[in-house]
């Protein structure tokens, strides 16, 4: 997202670096996959829609911190067995 006045919102400046990232082939994120900044006006909507478009969600916090958050977490289905 940009603001008026002409700066990038955290999840904007994240989604840059990942594409940086990615043509370096060193993306540490998973394909298909929507950021998000953490603050947003409708955040659960938000999330809920990209989770049923089977995206990941990468959680951007105002102090740049990132979490990606999988589909069936946000839909609140069992994603497998529990990590040991």
């Amino acid at each position: 997202m940009i603001y008026k006045d002409g700066s990038q919102s955290p999840a904007g400046e994240a989604f840059d670096e990942a594409i940086d990232l990615a043509l370096e082939d060193r993306s540490p994120y998973p394909e298909r996959l929507s950021f998000i900044d953490a603050d947003r006006p409708g955040l659960d909507a938000l999330m809920k829609r990209a989770a049923e478009d089977d995206r990941f969600v990468v959680l951007v916090a105002p102090d740049r911190s990132t979490r990606v958050v999988p589909p069936e977490e946000i839909l609140g289905q069992a994603a497998g067995p529990p990590a040991a």
